[in-house]
């Protein structure tokens, strides 16, 4: 179900049913994280990924799998303040987080709130076979998400092999290709594909829409001088044509 993806709404009310109790137990290195009336809050301190993932599942009734192992080895994050966040902030916080370790969110069944989390480089061939499809109004609704996506953007004027040429051009900078790595290839004329994580594709998008529009056929009438120089060169055109027939019947004689 790569190609659905979970409304705001419903993340607002899966939020929204968490009762106020602490998601993650407190530690020595930081207090519980909670479910209150502000959000998903965070206390100042120090914490394992596998905290993060697990406030964010019970904040948003989500079911996360990973492996406890590959993920409890990965160094964890501090926080210098308190910080609460929303249903969507939460979700945003906890895949830039994950990103920052080199760890994406797949989706397996978003309709019933079933993700797993992998590596990006332990099996870069098991995450590009299951990146999840996204269409361009999809992606311009959650700029900050840093999902791994790949998103489909239609063009009305401008030809999609140019620009994906281009766009290749200027990501072929980053180096050696992996997943995360932005890249643009084009279906045919009207349908250029971007990869990468979405907040990263956000600017590639607009970038496009700037280039497309620039190449929409012009609708402004011309002037009257001009219109009036466009009949002269026109009327010059087919004397000429006449004047060489004239020329050529005469030869003829």
């Amino acid at each position: 179900m790569h190609g659905f993806h979970v409304p705001f709404v419903l993340l607002t009310i899966a939020a929204s049913t968490v009762a106020q109790r602490p998601l993650v137990l407190a530690t020595e290195f930081h207090g519980p994280i909670t479910a209150t009336k502000d959000g998903l809050t965070l206390p100042a301190g120090e914490y394992a990924v596998t905290d993060l993932i697990e406030a964010v599942a019970g904040y948003l009734c989500r079911n996360y799998l990973y492996d406890f192992t590959a993920v409890d080895k990965a160094q964890g994050f501090r926080l210098q303040r308190t910080i609460s966040l929303d249903a969507l902030g939460s979700e945003e916080l906890l895949y830039a987080m994950l990103a920052a370790r080199d760890f994406v969110v797949l989706p397996l069944d978003e309709l019933r709130g079933l993700h797993q989390i992998v590596s990006l480089t332990a099996n870069p061939q098991a995450v590009a076979a299951n990146i999840p499809w996204r269409t361009r109004d999809e992606v311009l609704q959650r700029p900050h998400l840093r999902e791994l996506a790949m998103v489909v953007v239609p063009l009305e004027w401008a030809d999609a092999r140019l620009i994906a040429n281009g766009l290749r051009a200027q990501f072929s900078l980053h180096g050696m290709w992996q997943p995360g790595m932005p890249t643009a290839s084009a279906a045919d004329t009207r349908w250029l594909v971007l990869h990468g994580f979405r907040d990263q594709v956000v600017p590639v998008i607009q970038l496009v829409q700037l280039l497309d529009a620039q190449h929409r056929p012009s609708t402004t009438p011309p002037t009257p001088l001009a219109a009036l120089q466009a009949r002269v060169d026109q009327l010059e055109s087919e004397l000429a044509a006449l004047r060489e027939e004239l020329a050529r019947l005469a030869a003829k004689r």
